[in-house]
């Protein structure tokens, strides 16, 4: 038995020699192919724009490796070859003929075990020193063209595939800002603001380019501020006590807290892919900066609302001041209006005074005799915030009412020939009551956006925040 196992130690080791001598001319083949064929997508990327071929080429090329790593383990060497392998440095073949009996009684059998023991070193040794073919020169000198021909087409990429390069990172912005919007949504806590926050998730999904993405979230982060708005104008009109039936839930309250913090999380997002964009070269429309402008503008007045609440005594001291100017405009409205009444003369006269929210008074008198006078002066409409929003003053329309035309041709160009600078004419306004310009604004406004070319979303907000205002 201890004969036998001497035997097939010797098979193991022949065994494992002609795995590896096998594997080795399989290995170089496979590093060859694994490298042709990533310098081959390398190649074909720079026909057309081809997104991630870098990431490709790669994947193919460790799966080129992988399989050849299989094809060795499945052509690897097994025992009975070994056996006959080895077998062929024995004189008389008396390693195969020693294993294939079984009864190790047998004094014929004991005789060849012995002897076979004897020559196994010997046989061994004359194996291991056969001439072997390890490597493969065509192999070989494919591995070396092909590492050639990959460095030079990675370091000088062309046109199509730097566009491709600018693609992928245009698309990890993207990701960027899905990641962030699914943290926001996690941290979301009212029902509203969490499906307001999944369908922005749902809208991403489909987003192709960056400014696309960056379009939804500044579209959403309006949303957003308008229902906030609309919730801080019924939280107004309760404390007034107006409307006592129409005060705000804990529900309310706690979904005004989250509005104007995820407005503010997605304004900062919003920037930092604005930023992120600038640095790829493709910086957003001038549509999408001025609206992320204005949401920056939004955040900070309320930031700066925010710590002026928390300083009340600063608050005072402005309102005492404020107080102080209102009287002050009040007397010198009526010396004015005095004195405008002195200058009439000896004929009689009729005079006429309007007030707008500002508290600004004009009179005119004016009769048989000669005489003239003004009077002007802010009263309580200024500075405390008591006027209303009853009476607006409208300005007039200058020149004819054409209708607006807008020249679609390309421009060309040229040298200007002269440049005037003036004054423009001023013409005082008409006061009209609040209901009747609201509309005439709205429609002026809407048509305004049109002829800018507004993104169809931000033109649902202007409607919307329009709507709102006239319900009031």
């Amino acid at each position: 038995m201890e004969r036998r196992k001497q035997l097939r130690k010797y098979i193991q080791r022949a065994k494992t020699s002609l795995t590896v001598e096998r594997s080795i001319p399989i290995a170089q083949y496979g590093l060859f192919f694994a490298l042709l064929s990533s310098a081959s997508l390398v190649l074909v990327s720079r026909l057309f724009v081809w997104p991630f071929y870098r990431q490709t080429a790669l994947i193919v090329f460790f799966v080129v490796v992988l399989a050849s790593g299989i094809f060795m383990w499945w052509k690897r060497a097994k025992e009975k070859e070994a056996l006959h392998r080895l077998d062929d440095y024995f004189l008389h073949n008396e390693l195969v003929t020693a294993l294939s009996f079984q009864d190790d009684k047998d004094p014929l059998i004991q005789s060849l075990l012995t002897k076979a023991v004897q020559n196994a070193e010997t046989s061994f040794t004359n194996f291991k020193a056969r001439k072997k073919h390890l490597f493969r020169s065509k192999a070989l000198s494919g591995i070396f063209v092909s590492t050639v021909v990959l460095a030079i087409l990675y370091l000088f990429p062309s046109a199509t595939q730097m566009e491709a390069i600018e693609v992928e990172q245009e698309k990890a912005v993207i990701e960027d800002v899905k990641k962030e919007v699914a943290k926001l949504e996690k941290k979301a806590q009212t029902k509203d603001v969490k499906e307001q926050l999944k369908e922005l998730q749902n809208t991403l999904k489909e987003a192709e380019t960056a400014e696309e993405a960056l379009r939804e979230v500044v579209k959403k982060q309006k949303e957003l501020a308008l229902k906030e708005q609309q919730l801080k104008d019924k939280q107004t009109t309760s404390q007034d006590g107006t409307t006592e039936g129409n005060r705000l839930s804990e529900e309310d309250v706690e979904q005004l807290k989250e509005l104007a913090q995820m407005q503010q999380e997605l304004t900062q997002n919003a920037n930092a892919t604005q930023t992120a964009m600038s640095k790829l070269g493709k910086p957003a429309s001038n549509t999408l900066q001025n609206a992320i402008a204005s949401a920056n503008n939004a955040n900070n007045s309320q930031q700066s609302n925010a710590n002026s609440s928390q300083n009340p005594s600063g608050n005072s001291q402005s309102s005492n001041q404020q107080g102080q100017a209102s009287q002050q405009s009040q007397s010198n409205s009526q010396s004015n209006s005095q004195q405008a009444s002195n200058s009439q003369g000896q004929g009689q006269g009729q005079g006429k005074g309007q007030g707008q929210g500002k508290g600004q008074g004009q009179g005119q008198g004016q009769g048989q005799g000669q005489g003239k006078g003004q009077g002007q002066g802010q009263g309580q409409g200024a500075g405390t915030g008591q006027g209303s929003r009853s009476l607006l003053t409208t300005p007039n329309r200058i020149g004819g009412s054409s209708e607006t035309s807008v020249d679609g041709g390309a421009l060309g160009d040229g040298s200007h020939v002269s440049e005037q600078q003036g004054n423009g004419p001023i013409t005082k306004g008409t006061v009209r009551p609040y209901e009747e310009v609201i509309g005439s604004y709205k429609d002026s406004y809407i048509e305004s956006s049109e002829r800018l070319q507004l993104p169809k979303d931000l033109q649902n907000v202007v409607q919307s925040y329009f709507t709102s205002i006239e319900s009031q």
